[in-house]
């Protein structure tokens, strides 16, 4: 891990080698695992800062999430069609990280910042306390985090059950959306690693549910 960090540094990392520093990391007791925490965490976020994603504080971006799902629930009562439409599209935008990060929280995962994935809100794990979960907790995390979307469409089915076409939209859009995170876990679990420039495990959570699966403890 030294190496890599002074190769950060200097801008000389080559890519792949976080790789390998993490299958040694997996293969040392639960003990210096421990001890290493903090220094997993720095060198992840050095490493995540390469992309120049724009970043806020953790609090901002839970502040954020909670109040889009706040607003979601107050709309999605309203008589105006058009509001319980935007209601959906809130809680499409929100449920899925709100489960991943309260999840990660309870389980003893810390978030070092918040940062926009291009239009995307996301959270910067503290990785090395990510690392020290087991790993049915890793699984168990990875899976819950990847039913938000689905459930998010599927409740446009209720919301607005009034409107037969806006039903089938969402009913339709929950399927595909199921459809394709089935294809990136199975993608995953059978090695692919890219969707064209993208790591697919940066794409969706069900690919790192396949990866969390398939490593060793």
């Amino acid at each position: 891990m030294v190496q890599i960090e002074r190769d950060l540094d200097a801008s000389t990392y080559h890519v792949g080698d976080w790789q390998k520093c993490l299958s040694e990391f997996r293969d040392l007791d639960r003990a210096t695992r421990a001890i290493l925490t903090e220094d997993l965490t720095r060198i992840s976020n050095k490493l995540h800062r390469r992309n120049g994603f724009h970043e806020a504080p953790t609090w901002m971006g839970f502040v954020l999430e909670y109040l889009l799902l706040a607003t979601s629930i107050l709309m999605m009562t309203a008589e105006s069609t058009l509001l319980r439409f935007i209601s959906i599209i809130l809680l499409v935008s929100c449920l899925q990280p709100l489960i991943k990060i309260s999840m990660g929280t309870l389980l003893g995962v810390r978030y070092s910042y918040a940062y926009l994935w291009y239009v995307e809100p996301r959270f910067k794990m503290s990785f090395g306390t990510y690392q020290k979960l087991k790993k049915w907790q890793k699984v168990v995390l990875q899976l819950i985090g990847s039913i938000g979307t689905p459930l998010a469409l599927f409740a446009g089915y209720y919301v607005l059950s009034d409107e037969p076409q806006l039903v089938m939209l969402f009913l339709a859009a929950a399927l595909l959306a199921a459809i394709m995170q089935l294809s990136a876990f199975v993608a995953s679990w059978l090695g692919v690693r890219k969707l064209g420039p993208f790591l697919l495990s940066n794409l969706t959570t069900p690919a790192l549910l396949a990866k969390e699966l398939k490593d060793r403890p």
